[in-house]
């Protein structure tokens, strides 16, 4: 499994106020890693450009041109839920 993220620092902060629960707060600095935009951001949006402007070399009567078209739609629309999880 590749993490995405690097945790720099870390506190933990335990109070007690009088008359009340303690408190703990958890401070954290996470860095995200360079690669996990490329991978998830900068690669597919070129690719379905590509995709996109490839239509454009297809001769304007081509069945072929609406279908590569809305494929690229439709999978520019779901692949974001498939990253969240969804």
């Amino acid at each position: 499994m590749y993490v995405t993220t690097d945790v720099l620092i870390a506190v933990v902060i335990r109070e007690e106020v009088s008359n009340h629960f303690p408190t703990v707060t958890v401070t954290l600095r996470l860095h995200r890693k360079p690669l996990y935009y490329t991978v998830n951001l900068i690669v597919p949006c070129c690719f379905f450009s590509f995709i996109a402007l490839s239509t454009f070399l297809l001769q304007p009567n081509s069945q072929d041109r609406l279908q590569i078209g809305t494929y690229a739609f439709i999978t520019s629309i779901i692949r974001p839920h498939f990253m969240l999880g969804v």
